[in-house]
């Protein structure tokens, strides 16, 4: 009798071939296990409640800030009692900055299966015609390039939708030393969050205008299909754009902050599975999941069907770097010191809302007194209420 196994994961090639297209080379060794992946959009993925997705499907590739909802709900299995501490262990040696403590939040609600942060990248071609040896590393060079951008009609781009609006805070605000705090009363103080916005001024006025609406695909998109994006200086990196073969590659490197460490705190993304409290066939989830972070498995059949593994094994392998074109040594630096967010129960709805207020003040619309505090006072009710 055939056990099958209901995947849900996010709509992207990195996010869904890796694991489609791995699923048959897992059931050639377990014959009795069939595991079947639906995709939804990329928005839903950062958006979309847990618990929904928990009610119709076996194993669930999860965003990080949604421990605190699989806490505060027990709509996920806790894989500390499933799993023997050599395999923690094991993930803990493993981890790509934090991403395995990522999903350990009064209990351990995901694996780390795809590793990321905000990172910086751009069209080495178009660089060196403006007369760069080097991508910048410090934020006077980004502005510095971005002033040369312009004065060639070319740009910058600063992917700054409603998401990734609010992650451009949080990385600003992590690379300066004043991180947004999971037991802080605001989200930032107001001296702290003025200073951030001024910095995402400057980097607005030199940056293509259609970007303030793209998120980092539409960004990479647009970046490799035209001419006139030189660099941009954070967006969540995707091995896809980079690897031998692309017809127009673009480089990825570590951010490049106006903070004492230029290449910290770059807000943390990635993707890690989990499996649902209503699984019905839970050790058969357990002997996937497992398999599926095996370092081997990870450095191989995941990374070569598209995947940007969660495991240290693949971003340290030579010949996984060569084939991304040299995105794993480029960008392990801000992996390594990525900044963690909150994750407590209603910390995504007050991280989205103030992203959406940030996306419209960068696109021209609002007041920033307002901005910082409606985002500051949304932030308080959520603690409150956590």
């Amino acid at each position: 009798m055939t056990r099958r196994l209901r995947g849900m994961t996010w709509d992207h090639p990195r996010g869904y071939d890796p694991l489609a297209n791995t699923a048959p080379l897992f059931t050639a060794l377990h014959p009795d296990i069939e595991v079947d992946w639906t995709r939804r959009s990329l928005r839903d993925f950062g958006v979309q409640p847990v618990e929904v997705l928990a009610d119709r499907f076996d194993v669930i590739i999860i965003d990080h800030p949604f421990c605190g909802r699989a806490r505060a709900t027990g709509c996920l299995r806790d894989l500390r009692q499933l799993f023997p501490p050599e395999f923690f262990a094991m993930l803990g040696r493993e981890s790509v900055g934090p991403s395995a403590r990522s999903y350990d939040y009064g209990g351990v609600w995901a694996l780390p299966t795809d590793a990321a942060s905000q990172v910086a990248s751009y069209r080495p071609d178009l660089l060196a015609a403006l007369g760069f040896a080097a991508p910048p590393r410090t934020f006077v060079d980004v502005i510095a390039l971005g002033t040369a951008a312009r004065a060639a009609g070319k740009w910058l781009a600063l992917p700054s939708c409603q998401s990734d609006s609010a992650c451009l805070v949080a990385s600003l605000s992590a690379n300066l030393g004043k991180p947004i705090a999971p037991d802080s009363d605001v989200l930032l103080p107001p001296d702290v969050f003025g200073i951030v916005l001024d910095h995402l001024a400057q980097l607005r006025a030199l940056s293509h205008p259609e970007s303030t609406a793209w998120n980092p695909i539409n960004t990479y998109n647009a970046m490799s299909s035209g001419a006139d994006i030189v660099y941009v200086p954070f967006g969540f990196g995707y091995t896809n754009y980079s690897r031998v073969g692309v017809a127009t590659p673009i480089h990825f490197t570590t951010i490049a902050g106006p903070g004492p460490d230029p290449a910290a705190g770059a807000i943390l993304g990635g993707a890690g599975c989990a499996i649902s409290a209503k699984c019905a066939d839970v050790a058969a989830a357990v002997t996937y999941v497992s398999w599926l972070h095996q370092p081997s498995i990870q450095a191989g059949a995941y990374f070569d069907n598209g995947g940007q593994p969660g495991l240290r094994a693949a971003w340290t392998d030579v010949d996984a770097d060569r084939k991304a074109g040299g995105f794993f040594s480029g960008t392990l630096e801000t992996l390594d010191k990525a900044y963690l967010r909150p994750r407590f129960d209603g910390f995504i709805h007050a991280f989205e809302h103030m992203g959406l207020l940030v996306h419209r003040w960068l696109a021209g619309d609002g007041d920033r007194a307002a901005l910082i505090r409606s985002a500051n006072e949304a932030y308080a009710r959520a603690r409150d209420a956590a």
